[in-house]
């Protein structure tokens, strides 16, 4: 992470900065003119006319240290007296400043090329800017300078350079100063560009396995980190202060709450209650105290240990979090233990490196000086995003592989699922005797809970119709229990049917339940139900009062009374699942026992599809049943 670079700023300074001189006859090449100035504080526009008395100002150097002005601002103005030769090839200054704090003035009028700003635009590094003039003979040159009185500015005091020469000459210089900030920013750039390349295709790979909210946390870790290479910029005057502090500090903790969430989403584990309290920590942190910094509320020095002790436990928590874990089982959180170091841990090392600027100890501030790698420069918290990456790449790449090949294996096994069930429950229709059935089955996903069974035993016509719990492969393979055990079943009392189904659900190890319906109908319309949990049949529109029992697989002494009905010639008995009455519009409104009654005499088809455009959520099942007169029978 990219902090105020006030210790780097204060070096650079210090190895430009040449010493108090007088000011030499210009021949050829630029020449300094960082001394002989008069200075004042204030700001007067009449101060930079030539004919102002300015014998009364202090004689001063640029570089030499005042007493900031009272004020929002420090305001200065400074005047040289130079003398331009009569015959001379174009000519330009070189003043080295941060961009906004200053104006340059030639016998009262403005150089164009640099203008004061605000606070918001000012930038934090001093950085070199060619202004070309004109003119020959005695010139006054004068200075207007101002720079918050803030702990965010406190660099750009005392930074001001200036040399005079030939524009050719002059434009060599900024141009090798351009250059060198580069060579400060050109490799962390090409870091955090693949930092860039990698956060959204993981953010992106989240949409396709929604189950894994990891690859979405570690996107959003990575984007903040790249929002921290903003601090470089800044720090190097490519961009202004205001980015540094309320964008670049932001983006810290924003990364630190991001890097929580992705360790516990990649081992699988939900975040507790004291990580939510550190949560809310970190985000009220980084809500609040970058404002009061750049509002001069809070020091930038006393700052950097409160955001260390922000961010430092997350730093030496998760890692210890990832071992337990590890130890634990979890195979996977072992992968993640040295990755999780590095980026809050590099921070806390800025912020050491800091704080050793701040107390005046050389060894904590080395910490944030860059390492130099041939004519280029990068700092260790930028190696440490680089390898962060690289182990991050690693790990995800072996999660994406796991998870597709465990996706695979259950797509085969919900596809081998869904074949055995279309077969045992595929859309029927039914011609026994007195009966015509018809049965319409419509799972919400690839393979659904319900299950209808019909069985013709002796003349007599069994019906059963269930929903399990669960669903998936687990709940594809009690459905498949039930019916194995249903078609061996010769049984036609609904009572003893669902004793016996109850039986077996409660003597399976995976456990499970399911609500199920049974209803045996003779030759001559009579009708026996029984009913374990499930919705009530519907005869002739009207709901047929069946004691509601306890659902299969809940307890061994669950009783199963049954209700007798007959049927009269052109009666049907309709029998649905919660799919139907759950059906949900997108208004939110059900499909409801009401509109299932209202609807309940006409095809299982009909009833079907109905529910479905309503708003299908779950498994839809639906049995008619029509019990046809002797004349029609035999016409």
């Amino acid at each position: 992470m990219h902090k105020l670079p006030i210790a780097a700023l204060l070096v650079f300074g210090a190895s430009m900065v040449s010493p108090a001189q007088t000011l030499p006859t210009w021949q050829q090449g630029s020449m300094p003119l960082n001394s002989g100035w008069r200075t004042q504080a204030g700001d007067q526009s009449g101060w930079a006319t030539p004919d102002f008395d300015d014998s009364s100002w202090q004689l001063t150097s640029l570089d030499e240290s005042h007493a900031p002005t009272p004020g929002e601002y420090d305001q200065r103005w400074y005047r040289l007296r130079i003398d331009l030769p009569a015959q001379h090839p174009p000519l330009a200054l070189l003043v080295t400043g941060a961009d906004g704090s200053y104006e340059v003035y030639l016998n009262g009028r403005l150089v164009p090329g640099a203008t004061l700003r605000s606070a918001w635009g000012l930038s934090l590094f001093p950085r070199a800017r060619a202004l070309p003039i004109e003119g020959s003979g005695p010139a006054l040159l004068a200075l207007r300078t101002r720079v918050p009185n803030s702990s965010v500015f406190f660099a750009d005091h005392n930074a001001l350079q200036m040399s005079f020469g030939t524009l050719a000459a002059i434009g060599d210089a900024a141009r090798s100063e351009q250059g060198e900030r580069l060579s400060h920013v050109v490799i962390a750039f090409g870091i955090h560009m693949l930092l860039v390349f990698a956060a959204f295709p993981l953010m992106l790979l989240s949409r396709f396995q929604r189950d894994h909210r990891e690859y979405l946390w570690i996107g959003l870790n990575l984007l903040f980190l790249v929002f921290l290479f903003v601090g470089g910029l800044a720090q190097w005057g490519f961009v202004s202060a205001s980015t540094l502090i309320l964008v670049c500090q932001p983006a810290l903790y924003l990364a630190t709450l991001a890097q929580i969430e992705f360790t516990f989403s990649f081992a699988g584990r939900p975040v507790t209650r004291p990580w939510r309290a550190y949560e809310a920590v970190i985000l009220l942190a980084g809500l609040l105290l970058p404002p009061l910094v750049w509002n001069g509320n809070l020091g930038f020095f006393p700052y950097t240990p409160v955001e260390a002790l922000c961010i430092l436990p997350a730093s030496f928590v998760l890692p210890v979090l990832l071992l337990v874990w590890y130890r634990r089982g979890n195979r996977e959180a072992g992968w993640l233990i040295l990755p999780s170091l590095l980026p809050l841990l590099s921070s806390g090392l800025v912020d050491l490196g800091i704080i050793g600027v701040w107390v005046g100890s050389p060894r904590l501030s080395a910490l944030i000086n860059q390492i130099r790698i041939g004519s280029l420069y990068v700092a260790f918290e930028d190696l440490a995003h680089l390898l962060y990456l690289m182990a991050i790449g690693i790990v995800i790449f072996l999660r994406f592989n796991r998870v597709n090949h465990q996706q695979a294996r259950s797509a085969a096994e919900l596809e081998a699922a869904q074949r055995v069930q279309s077969l045992l429950l595929r859309s029927t229709r039914a011609e026994g005797g007195r009966f015509h059935i018809d049965a319409v089955y419509q799972p919400a996903a690839e393979v659904g809970g319900d299950f209808f069974h019909i069985a013709e035993i002796d003349g007599v016509t069994r019906i059963v119709v269930g929903d399990v719990s669960g669903k998936g492969l687990g709940a594809a393979m009690l459905v498949s229990a039930l019916i194995g055990a249903l078609d061996s079943n010769r049984k036609i009392d609904p009572s003893t049917v669902l004793q016996q189904l109850n039986d077996l659900l409660l003597t399976r190890q995976q456990g499970g339940f399911a609500t199920c319906q049974c209803a045996s109908i003779d030759q001559e319309g009579c009708a026996a139900v029984a009913n374990a949990g499930h919705l009530s049949p519907y005869r002739n529109g009207q709901e047929i009062d069946v004691p509601s029992g306890l659902p299969l697989g809940i307890t061994a002494q669950a009783d199963y009374g049954k209700v007798l009905a007959q049927l009269a010639a052109g009666d049907t008995l309709t029998f649905v699942s919660d799919g139907v009455i759950e059906a949900r519009s997108a208004t939110g409104e059900l499909f409801g026992f009401d509109r299932t009654a209202a609807i309940s005499r006409q095809s299982a088809e009909a009833i079907a599809q109905a529910a479905k455009a309503f708003g299908q959520e779950d498994d839809i099942t639906v049995l008619t049943l029509t019990f046809a007169s002797a004349e029609v029978l035999h016409a």
